[in-house]
């Protein structure tokens, strides 16, 4: 019997695969014959920002790459008739070095840089962005006509990048992120919403400050230290003022059990850290030195005389803000707080057993009248330049105690605000980022997201404590404080009501050259080209930073606003 033809039929989806594929070779070839651009017009996209939730929207652009400083300059066209007479128009510039990554959305209707880090605006982007808001991505929004000439055109001037998007328009698909992961140490969950919040410009929330709070703890306290300190969590605050807690006293019913793991109570503690945020927009912190000798003190079991200043118990705030506010009810809470505490949770368990009431009236006393006396103290501290780095500021206080022990020693008696530099802070937050990206490879590549467990092997726990504890260079170190004073960073407002204490103005920087002469296009009402003006647009140039010659160390009354 004869064998019977066997037919092939490819299925559907093979078939819509093979289609697709042919299209997307066709729009590549189409995409590779497109001739790029010396300039682009299009329409800008801005980040939010003056307390926008969306994009915004700025009008009509010429976009050209200056190739010897391999910058990008941007220049709004749309002037208003009022502006017209103005000399010229200051260009928005981007490095090409800034772009990490580039992206074509909605079929070319829109193309997005992305900028890491983000850059401060300039020109007349900074008129669109608040004080202290910098650029983390520029859209441009180019006409149907011009979709493949324009990200044609990024390709070529972008060569250090792969341009995605779709495969209609002849570009690679950006390769799918990896599944969410969520890290677990000490109880506390890491998972990607709170691991964004370590990008440039960004306020640390409660989980991301628990979790390198006690990583520091972890990898950096000496053994002896670690044994005589205790770092509440940054919910402390928020429960003892619970469910109508209107004293520490009282609080203390919502958190008596937080200490329960604390081997001899806090009572036991040479020193007590407190991280606390401010109506959900500031971080600072209290330390407490000394918290039993308060009841000694109070109790006459010790003269305060007999003690070196040192040595007497006290509490100091660490507030990195510019002009902090009063402090004066969280002070109040923490002593009521210590007050059931000391007495509740004595360094020695057997002293509670037997006590009569005379006995237990006696201590109250002690400790009333010991944390009455004990003396609240603001630290003169480093203060940061921009209104986001708090937390950032918080951690290295911590860290800065860490690697210097001795330091306790003086806490709140002397100035400390040569601890560290903006700088550091800066730093900090790229290691920051570094030590999630490689405890996040490890646990991916593990199958173990528990990050104490990751820590056990000791090449890993090497370089996360080195990356926590490093500093920058002093040539990276020069150039972040030279960025700082050139509006890189965020400085506070010059205060208006006393002009007086200003400093003189510096002398004027060097300017950058100036932005090649570029004519200026004016629409046509025929088939909407552009017909090109006789005379050519002055260049434009840099603005300078608003706050040059101001020195924000010299200010210490000048006041940061939210």
């Amino acid at each position: 019997m004869a064998d019977e033809p066997v037919i092939a039929i490819d299925s559907e989806d093979e078939a819509d695969q093979a289609t697709g594929d042919e299209e997307a070779a066709a729009a590549a070839a189409a995409l590779a014959a497109a001739r790029p651009l010396d300039e682009l017009f299009c329409q800008l996209i801005l980040p939010p920002s003056r307390g926008l939730t969306t994009p915004q929207p700025v009008g009509n652009v010429q976009v050209w790459l200056d190739r010897e400083e391999q910058t990008i300059y941007i220049a709004k066209l749309d002037i208003e008739e009022d502006e017209e007479e103005e000399e010229g128009q200051e260009a928005l510039m981007v490095p090409t070095s800034a772009v990490t990554q580039t992206d074509v959305k909605a079929d070319g209707r829109m193309v997005i840089l992305s900028l890491s880090p983000p850059l401060a605006p300039t020109g007349f982007a900074a008129d669109w962005m608040a004080e202290g808001h910098r650029l983390s991505m520029v859209a441009f929004a180019p006409a149907p006509h011009q979709v493949l000439e324009t990200v044609a055109s990024l390709r070529l001037w972008l060569g250090h990048l792969t341009v995605y998007g779709p495969r209609a328009l002849g570009l690679p698909e950006r390769p799918q992120a990896e599944e969410p992961l969520a890290m677990r140490f000490h109880g506390t969950l890491l998972d990607e919403r709170d691991v964004a919040l370590l990008e440039e410009e960004q306020w640390l929330n409660d989980t991301i400050m628990d979790f390198f709070l006690r990583l520091a703890v972890e990898l950096a306290a000496p053994k002896a230290l670690a044994d005589e300190l205790y770092v509440a969590k940054t919910q402390f605050f928020t429960r003892l003022t619970a469910c109508g807690a209107h004293s520490g006293e009282k609080g203390w019913e919502n958190v008596k059990t937080w200490t329960r793991s604390v081997c001899g109570g806090i009572a036991s503690q040479r020193v007590l850290v407190y991280p606390i945020n401010e109506a959900n927009l500031h971080w600072c912190m209290f330390f407490v030195c000394h918290p039993r000798r308060a009841m000694e003190i109070g109790g006459a079991q010790a003269d305060e005389n007999s003690f070196e200043e040192q040595d007497l118990p006290r509490m100091v705030c660490f507030d990195s803000a510019w002009e902090p506010a009063p402090k004066d009810e969280h002070v109040k809470l923490l002593k009521g707080y210590l007050r059931r505490e000391l007495v509740s949770n004595p360094a020695d368990a057997a002293e509670i057993e037997g006590e009569v009431l005379i006995q237990q009236a006696m201590k109250w006393r002690a400790a009333v009248q010991g944390l009455e006396r004990m003396e609240s103290l603001d630290a003169e501290v480093p203060k940061q330049k921009n209104v986001y780095d708090c937390g950032i500021f918080v951690l290295e206080f911590l860290l800065y105690l860490l690697r210097r022990p001795s330091a306790l020693n003086s806490l709140g008696l002397e100035s400390h605000r040569d601890w560290f530099s903006q700088a550091l802070i800066s730093h900090r937050r790229v290691e920051m980022r570094n030590i999630v990206e490689r405890l996040q490879q490890e646990a991916r590549g593990s199958g173990q997201a528990d990050v104490s467990v990751l820590l056990e092997r000791e090449s890993l726990r090497s370089w996360v404590t080195s990356a926590l504890l490093s500093e920058p260079a002093p040539e990276q170190a020069a150039d972040r404080a030279a960025q700082s004073s050139t509006g890189g960073a965020w400085l506070p407002p010059q205060p208006k009501s006393a002009p007086h204490l200003l400093p003189q103005a510096k002398p004027m920087p060097p300017q950058p050259p100036p932005v090649p002469t570029r004519p200026r296009p004016v629409p046509s009402s025929g088939n909407g080209s552009a017909q090109w003006q006789s005379e050519a647009e002055d260049p434009a140039s840099t603005k300078r930073a608003r706050y040059e010659g101001y020195d924000p160390e010299s200010q210490p009354g000048a006041r940061y606003e939210r």
